[in-house]
C-alpha cells in the first residue's frame, strides 16, 4: 500500500515509475502470477513482477530462499533497463536492497532506502536466547548486506523515528536532512454516514460497543487474546469484531465458537473495513511480545476517529500518552487490556475526548494524501540535490 500511494503521487506530479515487485502476494500466501511477468498499467506505470519461490509462514527459511531468488533476478534484468534518475528501495525484502543500491552506485543514480522494518533483528526474536549468537553469527552475510545497503544510500526512509535511529546505526552517522520520517498513514475513511446500509456482520450489534480488530491473524500480532477478554466482559453490552485472514484465522475461530459477543467476519474489502469502522467504538493494536513498531491498522483506526488501544512500544506508545488518542497495555496483560476496553465502554467523556483528539491528529499527521505528498517532494530534492 505504501509503495502504491507513493507511486500514485508521483505520477501525478508528471513522473514515470518502473515497480519492481514479487509476483506473491504476501497476505494471500499465493503465486498472482506464474512467471516473470511486465504490466503496462497506465503509460506512467510499468510493473515488473518478479517469480520467487513462494513460502508459507512470513519467518521462513523459504522465505529467505524466496528473496534471494528474486535479488538475482533484479540483478540480472536490471542492466537490460532503462536508466531511472532515482531509485527507491525497501528493506525487507534486504537482498533485494541491497542489490539496487550496488546497482545504483554503479550507474551514478541516486538512491533512498525505506526501512520497513528491523530485519534481520526480526529473525533472532523467534530463536531462543542461547542461540541468538550462533544464529547472528549464521546470519554474518545478511548483516554485512544490510551494513553496506544503509552505508551507501543516499537517504534514509523510515515509518518511525525509533526505525530510522536502527537504520541510522548501520551508518554510524547522524541524522540529516536527507533522512525522514513519514508515516505509513491512512486515506481518510471514505464512509462517514453511520446511517447508511450496514453490512451483514453488523446486523444485530448496532446498539453495542463495538471493539474492533482489523489486521493479519498471525503470530506477530495474535487477537486471540480477544478471545479471553469476550469471555470476561460477557455481562456487558461489548461486541468485540475481529475482521482478517491469515494462518491464525481457523484456530481462533475455534476458539471463538460459542461466545455470543464475538463476530469473525473474515476478509472484508475496503468498503466494509470502512462501514465496520465507522460503526466500531475502539480500535485495538495487539502484540504478543514487545515491539516498537507503528502498525497500519492504527492510522486506519484514527481515520475513523477510534480511540486506540495499544500494546506497541515506541513511537505509538508515545503518541499515544502525549495526543491523549488512547490507551496502552503491557503485551499479553489480559487484565490490564480488559481494564482499558472497560474505562473507555463506561467513561463515555473520556471516549468522547479521545475520539475527538483521535481525528484530529489523523488529519494533522497521519493523513496519506498529506504524507506522501512530502514523501514524492523529498524524493524530487533528492534527484535535484544529485545532479
Amino acid at each position: 500500500m505504501r509503495t502504491a500511494i507513493l507511486a500514485d503521487k508521483l505520477i501525478k506530479r508528471g513522473h514515470n515509475i518502473l515497480w519492481w515487485a514479487s509476483s506473491f502476494d504476501h497476505i494471500k500466501k499465493e503465486m498472482i502470477f506464474k512467471k516473470d511477468t511486465e504490466l503496462t498499467v497506465k503509460r506512467s506505470l510499468k510493473i515488473l513482477a518478479l517469480k520467487g519461490t513462494g513460502y508459507k509462514k512470513n519467518i521462513s527459511l523459504s522465505r529467505y530462499v524466496d528473496h534471494r531468488i528474486i535479488a538475482r533476478k533484479f540483478k540480472k534484468l536490471a542492466l537490460k533497463m532503462p536508466k531511472p534518475d532515482i531509485i527507491i528501495t525497501s528493506t525487507p525484502p534486504h537482498d533485494l536492497a541491497y542489490e539496487a543500491v550496488t546497482f545504483s552506485k554503479g550507474n551514478n543514480i541516486p538512491v533512498l532506502v525505506d526501512i520497513r522494518d528491523e530485519w534481520p533483528d526480526l529473525f533472532l526474536n523467534v530463536v531462543p536466547g542461547k542461540f541468538q549468537k550462533l544464529v547472528k553469527i549464521l546470519l554474518f552475510n545478511d548483516y554485512r548486506k544490510l551494513k553496506k545497503t544503509m552505508l551507501m544510500a543516499d537517504g534514509l526512509i523510515a515509518m518511525m523515528d525509533s526505525l530510522l535511529d536502527w537504520g541510522l546505526r548501520y551508518t554510524e552517522r547522524s541524522r540529516t536532512s536527507k533522512d525522514r520520517v513519514f508515516y505509513l498513514g491512512s486515506k481518510g475513511n471514505a464512509v462517514n454516514n453511520k446511517s447508511m446500509t450496514k453490512h451483514s456482520f453488523l446486523q444485530g450489534i448496532e446498539n453495542k460497543f463495538i471493539v474492533v480488530f482489523v489486521g493479519t491473524f498471525v503470530k506477530n500480532n495474535d487477537p486471540s487474546i480477544l478471545i479471553d477478554c469476550a469471555k470476561k466482559l460477557l455481562d456487558k453490552n461489548i461486541h468485540f469484531v475481529m475482521a482478517g485472514d491469515g494462518e491464525l484465522f481457523n484456530q481462533i475461530r475455534k476458539k471463538a465458537s460459542g461466545l455470543s459477543n464475538i463476530s469473525m467476519p473474515g476478509w472484508l474489502n475496503q468498503a466494509e473495513i470502512s462501514n465496520l469502522l465507522q460503526n466500531s467504538h475502539v480500535g485495538v493494536c495487539l502484540t504478543p511480545k514487545i515491539r516498537d513498531a507503528f502498525p497500519n491498522k492504527a492510522f486506519t483506526y484514527l481515520s475513523a476517529g477510534l480511540p486506540l488501544i495499544s500494546a506497541f512500544q515506541g513511537d505509538s506508545k508515545e503518541i499515544i500518552k502525549k495526543c491523549h488518542i488512547g490507551l496502552y497495555y503491557p503485551p499479553n496483560d489480559l487484565n490490564a487490556l480488559v481494564s482499558c476496553i472497560t474505562r473507555l465502554y463506561e467513561d463515555s467523556a473520556l471516549h468522547k475526548e479521545m475520539s475527538k483528539n483521535a481525528c484530529r491528529i489523523f488529519n494533522e499527521m497521519f493523513d496519506a494524501d498529506k504524507i506522501y505528498e512530502e514523501y514524492a517532494e523529498h524524493i524530487e530534492r533528492a534527484v535535484d540535490n544529485y545532479r
